[in-house]
């Protein structure tokens, strides 16, 4: 989070030279909710009793690929001068980062599943068809260049992913 946070901070403190693009901002707001929803999955293991270290690495799993998703969608720290174009860095990291945000979505789900199975199933038939449009449309975004498709994408996926983490998200058990 603190990644996110930085890098819109660059991006505020030099925009005089980084030409803003709407989709990278999108990307923005996406990336920072799936943390918060990691936050929120992560917090409901706070009480448990015994932790392994496969445990501890499993739960740590997807953390750590959003973080790596969060080093693509900003030029390194420091390059605050660099004029930068963030539509280039978009189609730049299109591939790599619907590859990561792909495993980081799947790993916070079987997270939640393994912490409360019988809820998250009985959610989950409300939301059946939901991976099947998100895997289509991050294979989709990994292959087009086509501007106006990542567009949509990009606003697809924030709605899909607030309906979703209200849907299924919405208590802490």
């Amino acid at each position: 989070m603190t990644r996110v946070l930085a890098g819109v901070g660059d991006m505020l403190q030099a925009r005089s030279h980084r030409r803003i693009y709407r989709v990278h901002a999108v990307w923005i707001v996406n990336l920072f909710l799936y943390l918060v929803v990691a936050w929120w999955i992560f917090h409901r293991w706070r009480n448990q009793q015994t932790w392994t270290f496969f445990l501890f690495v499993f739960v740590l799993t997807s953390p750590t690929i959003l973080y790596v998703a969060s080093l693509l969608l900003f030029p390194r720290e420091g390059d605050v001068d660099l004029a930068v174009d963030y539509k280039t860095i978009i189609m730049r990291i299109i591939a790599p980062s619907s590859f990561f945000s792909h495993c980081s979505r799947r790993l916070m789900l079987l997270t939640a599943y393994s912490k409360a199975p019988a809820i998250f199933l009985n959610q989950d038939r409300n939301t059946r068809p939901a991976p099947s449009f998100y895997f289509a449309g991050l294979v989709t975004a990994a292959i087009t260049r086509n501007e106006r498709y990542h567009q949509f994408y990009a606003v697809f996926f924030l709605v899909q992913t607030v309906v979703i983490s209200f849907v299924i998200f919405h208590t802490l058990v």
